[in-house]
């Protein structure tokens, strides 16, 4: 390791000078003999180029050798680096190529393995280095014990705002993300989550869209979809867009436009700067439909409240109800940041929630034992109805929703920018247990998906839906600092390890998790107490699409058939 600076200070010296020999040979054969007499404009940008060239050398090799100097002083090793361009264009173009045929995951989990867990890399568009992870530790750092160093980078932000603004929790970070999550905290409180009406409503419209048919077929991610959207716009305005309904055609539209946009904002955030090089007009009217859908809910409840009492406005937003909306207008906030913040609120309540449902039932159409088992738990509890604590205390179906969320965690990859030099506590070495160096500016790209399938975290059957696998796991707990989470009293003070984040961990843990949990446990419980059996109807194999969130190629085709 100590050997490291000395080395890349020599190949600093060397390839900079060859380099600038090289190309102030290769401009001067050019000059005198190729191309003799008073220099053309070609000539002139041929040197331009030599010079661009070697300057671009120069100052890789630079950062490269301040890079092992830094690593040094603060008592690292440098991670694998997987062979690559000077550019990172090769690692891009394979990136690109594993996104469109939906093997991007399954890749990055084999690269990790084969690197150890951890390795950098420079992938273009971006100038600094890319650090990839999916080891424990170095989660623990970026989220948690370290959590000052890191923000939400910049190019995800440049790729998230034009739809999701720049006042949304997704797309700030210190004191305006702070201001963001105090804003919507409120909403996920106990007691707005644990009057489980809404989510009842919302389900049993579900049901009545379900064929009565055996031999029928369905879609349930589109259905899930739907569901979501209706239970989320409720939650949110007070009124729902009623797809599982009678919904108008502005609100099918904004639905369309949203989907649409989501897949736009998850290339934006892939590719950086070069989405940005040409407008994107389509994007811009998605946008334009979507805030100002939005905009009519924020009028209409601020019209109300203008000009109804404070008990008859009360009555007329749904009586005593929760309604999100009436709490963001009463921090005062202006149109804009409410608007943001609504949109944020429907991207995580709507794709999180379908995501997991989806996954959860299709492991359940070839699962006839794990659906057994979860029917016997709902016939044992012996509630029509049950409440937010019974389904909390459900064990076999909580075991069944967070193994479908090990497997399938809404956001299987997410990522952090250093805001000053800090230390990733493995992955250096050749053995990789050494700490890594990171640089101001380093993005480090950390995968839950890949990390909650690793065979020596969960064993040999980590691939394997087993919600047994519960019963005997006994996740290590991290104290934690008190308001890391609002969402009950044990989160308080303790999290999971590591090893097990599909709703991020730390600060930055997601306020929503309960929402998604108490709509998956609700839902699952009314369909399972009224179909004795779901079945797959489509031997297509399990393809993973990669967006904001998983979601899959194929959907969910099953056949239901009543109890």
């Amino acid at each position: 390791m100590d050997t490291q600076p000395a080395k890349s200070a020599a190949r600093l010296y060397f390839t900079t000078a060859a380099t600038s020999a090289a190309a102030a040979l290769a401009f001067i054969v050019d000059a005198i003999h190729l191309r003799p007499g008073e220099l053309s404009s070609k000539q002139i940008w041929f040197g331009v180029l030599l010079v661009v060239v070697a300057l671009y050398t120069h100052l890789s090799l630079r950062a490269e050798h301040l890079y092992y100097v830094n690593m040094a002083k603060h008592g690292c090793a440098p991670p694998k680096r997987i062979r690559n361009d000077p550019m990172g264009v090769r690692y891009l173009l394979s990136t690109a190529s594993a996104a469109r045929q939906n093997v991007l995951l399954e890749r990055r989990s084999e690269l990790l393995h084969k690197m150890g867990h951890t390795y950098r890399n420079q992938m273009f568009p971006e100038w600094t280095m890319t650090i990839s992870t999916d080891e424990p530790e170095n989660i623990k750092a970026v989220l948690a014990t370290r959590f000052d160093d890191w923000d939400i980078p910049y190019f995800r932000i440049q790729g998230f705002y034009p739809v999701l603004g720049y006042h949304s929790i997704f797309t700030v970070n210190g004191a305006e993300w702070q201001h963001a999550r105090a804003m919507l905290r409120p909403a996920f409180v106990r007691n707005q989550l644990a009057d489980l009406g809404r989510f009842d409503f919302h389900a049993r419209k579900l049901l009545a869209k379900l064929p009565q048919d055996p031999s029928s077929k369905v879609d349930l991610q589109d259905l899930f979809s739907m569901l979501m959207v209706d239970t989320t716009s409720d939650f949110m305005f007070g009124q729902s867009t009623d797809l599982l309904g009678a919904a108008d055609a502005d609100s099918l539209t904004f639905v369309k436009h949203f989907d649409a946009s989501m897949h736009k904002i998850a290339w934006r955030a892939r590719l950086s700067w070069l989405t940005q090089l040409r407008p994107d007009r389509e994007l811009d009217e998605y946008v334009r439909f979507m805030r100002s859908y939005i905009a009519r809910f924020v009028a209409k409840v601020k019209a109300q409240r203008a000009s109804l009492a404070a008990d008859e406005a009360k009555a007329a937003a749904g009586g005593d109800r929760y309604v999100f909306l009436d709490q963001l207008i009463d921090t005062g906030e202006p149109d804009e940041v409410i608007r943001d913040q609504l949109l944020s609120i429907f991207v995580a309540g709507r794709d999180t929630t379908t995501s997991v449902l989806t996954y959860l039932f299709f492991e359940l159409s070839r699962r006839p034992d794990v659906e057994r088992r979860l029917r016997d738990e709902i016939a044992a509890l012996g509630a029509e109805n049950p409440s937010w604590e019974q389904l909390k205390g459900m064990n076999y179906l909580q075991m069944a929703i967070k193994e479908a969320l090990r497997l399938n965690p809404p956001v299987a990859l997410n990522s952090r920018e250093a805001v000053r030099d800090t230390v990733l506590p493995r992955g250096g070495g050749p053995d990789g247990k050494q700490p890594v160096f990171v640089p101001k500016g380093t993005n480090v790209r950390y995968q839950p998906w890949c990390m909650q399938r690793r065979t020596d975290l969960y064993g040999e059957d980590a691939e394997e839906f087993r919600p047994e696998r519960w019963e005997t796991i006994r996740p290590t707990y991290v104290l934690l600092r008190c308001g890391w989470s609002e969402l009950s009293t044990d989160m308080l003070t303790r999290l999971l390890s590591y090893e097990y984040v599909p709703f991020n961990a730390g600060p930055r843990i997601c306020i929503g998790q309960q929402f998604a949990l108490t709509a998956v446990a609700m839902t699952t419980f009314r369909i399972l107490q009224a179909y004795k059996q779901i079945k797959r109807r489509d031997d297509k194999p399990l393809v993973q699409k990669l967006g904001v969130n998983l979601s899959m190629v194929h959907g969910c085709w099953v056949s239901m058939t009543p109890a």
